[in-house]
């Protein structure tokens, strides 16, 4: 640990032992909400967080409360708990390496009271809980986690927001067939784990998980609109994506918000470096997914800061890193009859 690290530490370990711990803790949450890409704070999150986890033990229990009022337990199991407090901290996802404020903006300008929203990979569930008071009551959230240890904690959430939302909460992998079981790899690395064995995770930790495909969860729930679709199930989309071909026919998304994995162009020598060798070959890549959702109508856009789309060169596919994770919205050309406000070309 660095000369700052331990400073932080330290202070975070006096200030979770002293009599001023409540205090402090508001202090953090408040800044934390308004500087959440600021190291210094995160850093203290970081820290402080795991001194109150450490000193609580399982009866750890915080509630983040989301911008649109959605809000989310942060607590149980310790390595759930370790990790889902920085949403406590934060109040939305970013951090040194991601930042995902875009994404959010852009589902609290694009959802509506009564819309349907589907959340692909919902891992702690900081979408379906964001978006659940936007799409109200007479909406409906459809929460897809195929990893088993985080469902618990996804329905305890969804409990919490049971007066602003209806939220399903769906304990299953989505793909391009049901009725099978695939393995799960590395279920302890929340956000991470897949059903792709890449090489960065614990390819000897996994667990069987059941899939289920778009089409025939729609044809069953009798759901005749999907309004916006967030997915991230880590080299999986085109899976799910081939299991939507009746959806896309009779129901199809409205705007698909997707991570996409960008790696260099095939001739680039950083293609062969380790970050990217590491990467399941099998999973799809961003051109792929582009091609395939072209095909059924959309369009690719990029997200701004302030939620707006944006245009996307379609060179920027591409990375000039070795690895590099960026949301882009698929979007239905209707859109920009129906919500011309949702475009800029800045």
């Amino acid at each position: 640990m660095s000369v700052k690290g331990n400073v932080v530490d330290l202070l975070s370990g006096l200030a979770a032992a002293g009599p001023w711990r409540s205090t402090f803790e508001k202090v953090l949450v408040s800044f934390a909400h308004n500087y959440p890409t600021s190291r210094t704070v995160l850093s203290f999150c970081r820290h402080f967080g795991n001194k109150l986890v450490e000193r609580e033990g399982s009866s750890f229990s915080r509630r983040a409360v989301f911008e649109t009022g959605g809000t989310m337990l942060c607590g149980g199991e310790r390595g759930v708990a370790q990790v889902s407090l920085m949403y406590y901290f934060l109040g939305t996802i970013t951090g040194q390496h991601e930042d995902e404020r875009g994404v959010a903006q852009c589902l609290r300008r694009l959802v509506r009271e009564g819309d349907v929203f589907f959340d692909l990979g919902a891992n702690f569930g900081f979408y379906s809980f964001y978006v659940a008071p936007l799409c109200g009551r007479s909406g409906s959230i459809h929460a897809f986690e195929a990893n088993p240890y985080l469902i618990p904690h996804l329905r305890r959430s969804s409990e919490l927001n049971g007066q602003c939302g209806r939220i399903r909460v769906n304990a299953s992998a989505v793909g391009k067939e049901s009725g099978k079981e695939l393995p799960l790899y590395d279920p302890e690395w929340f956000g991470c784990s897949s059903l792709y064995a890449h090489k960065w995770l614990n390819r000897g930790s996994k667990v069987l998980v059941p899939l289920v495909t778009v089409d025939e969860y729609v044809h069953a729930n009798n759901i005749d609109r999907i309004d916006v679709m967030k997915i991230d199930i880590e080299g999986a989309e085109l899976d799910a994506f081939q299991g939507m071909e009746q959806t896309f026919h009779v129901c199809p998304p409205k705007v698909i918000i997707c991570e996409l994995t960008l790696l260099p162009d095939e001739n680039d020598p950083l293609r062969q470096s380790a970050g990217v060798l590491r990467r399941a070959s099998s999973a799809a890549d961003p051109k792929q997914l582009t091609e395939f959702l072209r095909k059924k109508g959309y369009e690719l856009w990029g997200i701004a800061e302030d939620g707006r789309l944006r245009a996307w060169q379609t060179e920027k596919l591409t990375s000039d890193e070795p690895l590099k994770l960026a949301n882009a919205a698929f979007v239905l050309p209707t859109l920009h009859t129906d919500r011309p406000e949702m475009f800029t070309s800045e």
